[in-house]
């Protein structure tokens, strides 16, 4: 039995598939993979641990990522406890297998960034990032293996090849002067990383047209004091440039809500901003102060009730905005790649829309499926065959 828990971002889902690769012989292994970009996420992290000891009592549990780092003392029932530093030693020149139809290529590390409530940046502050050719043929790997997707990850993909005077478009530029390039999709890109430049080297490739923006608010005063580095003018006008260039384009967008300093008028600013913008997606996510950042300081003052119901604001808000979006893809043809789970098929579409299928044909295949159907709570479609998409 081998078996893998992971929490957070995709960067730390990569690392623990090829933590998991690289301990591939050992029986009886269970992997808790750690997540502490906020109180909750620490939280859960030990609890799916405490669960792991508790249901697999035989078993070798390692507990590893970000949360190892700053508290391993609270892993020490573990059989061995790996720090995220430990790991990228551990399982260098490893690929992962990823349980799903697309494949996360982790092409940087790092961020310096001085965002004052990020702990992320605290612990993964070394930027360093790939080669083109190592990039260029775990693509390959991934691609003989049946991969018909990659995702480029990282702790900050916009910082890309800093440490060496290159860039996120020089790898992109790279990227599309190779054959057969599957589709490709960013992770979550920083808004100062997107400019005309950008635009016009992810038109040269198989792009899926899908941005996952870190607003965090889309107030001037709390961005400033979350040390951001932009305002709301700056915001618009990423946006514009995004759906101007791209039709049908999916925007999603990570927003903290009870920032110290956020009252109703400011949060409001916030709602209004994704109200009036065409954003498709959103990860909302309470304030929660992480010791050992800038706002740490600055306390807690937005009570946990109040937070809460900012965050179902906007998740009841960006509910009613994707579900408009979907209508608006009704009848039309997009191609998916299929993953099944619990005998169920469906697949991403390039504008991050899930589809759901009746057919029974497996996962990881490219499909043109037709989207026949749209609720509330889901997407559904039909395989269609080349020649329906040419009448």
């Amino acid at each position: 039995m081998q078996k893998i828990f992971n929490l957070g971002c995709k960067l730390n889902q990569y690392e623990g598939f090829c933590l998991l690769e690289k301990f591939g012989g050992v029986p009886d292994l269970v992997i808790v993979n750690t997540c502490c970009v906020t109180k909750e996420a620490e939280i859960k992290s030990l609890k799916k641990f405490r669960y792991a000891l508790k249901k697999y009592p035989g078993a070798k549990i390692i507990a590893t990522g970000c949360a190892c780092r700053i508290h391993p003392e609270k892993f020490s029932g573990a059989f061995r406890v790996i720090d995220h530093i430990q790991r990228e030693e551990l399982i260098q020149g490893i690929y992962p297998e990823p349980d799903r139809g697309r494949f996360f290529l982790k092409i940087e590390d790092g961020c310096n960034e001085e965002c004052t409530y990020c702990i992320v940046a605290k612990i993964r502050n070394r930027i360093k990032s790939k080669r083109y050719e190592d990039i260029k043929r775990e693509i390959q790997w991934a691609v003989d293996r049946g991969y018909k997707e990659i995702v480029l990850v990282g702790a900050n993909i916009g910082l890309y090849g800093k440490e060496v005077g290159d860039s996120l478009i020089g790898l992109l530029r790279f990227l599309s002067g190779l054959e057969h390039l599957p589709r490709i999709r960013l992770s979550s890109l920083e808004p100062k990383f997107i400019d005309k430049e950008l635009i016009s080297v992810l038109k040269s490739l198989p792009f899926c047209r899908h941005f996952h923006i870190p607003l965090q608010s889309a107030d001037d005063e709390i961005l400033s004091r979350m040390k951001r580095g932009y305002d709301v003018k700056y915001l618009g006008t990423v946006i514009d440039l995004i759906t101007t260039n791209f039709d049908d384009v999916a925007v999603g967008a990570d927003i903290i809500v009870g920032f110290p300093g956020e009252d109703d008028g400011r949060f409001d600013n916030t709602r209004r901003f994704i109200e009036e913008n065409p954003f498709t997606h959103l990860h909302v996510f309470p304030y929660s102060p992480r010791p050992g950042t800038e706002a740490y300081g600055l306390g807690d003052p937005v009570v946990h009730k109040v937070k809460k119901e900012r965050l179902w604001v906007l998740k009841n808000l960006i509910r009613q905005k994707n579900h408009i979006f979907r209508k608006r893809l009704l009848n039309r043809i997009f191609s998916i790649i299929t993953e099944e789970k619990n005998g169920s098929v469906s697949g991403i579409t390039d504008n991050y829309i899930r589809v759901k299928i009746a057919e029974k044909c497996g996962g990881n295949r490219l499909l043109n499926v037709k989207i026949t159907e749209v609720t509330s709570d889901g997407t559904y479609g039909e395989v269609v065959s080349d020649s329906d998409i040419g009448g």
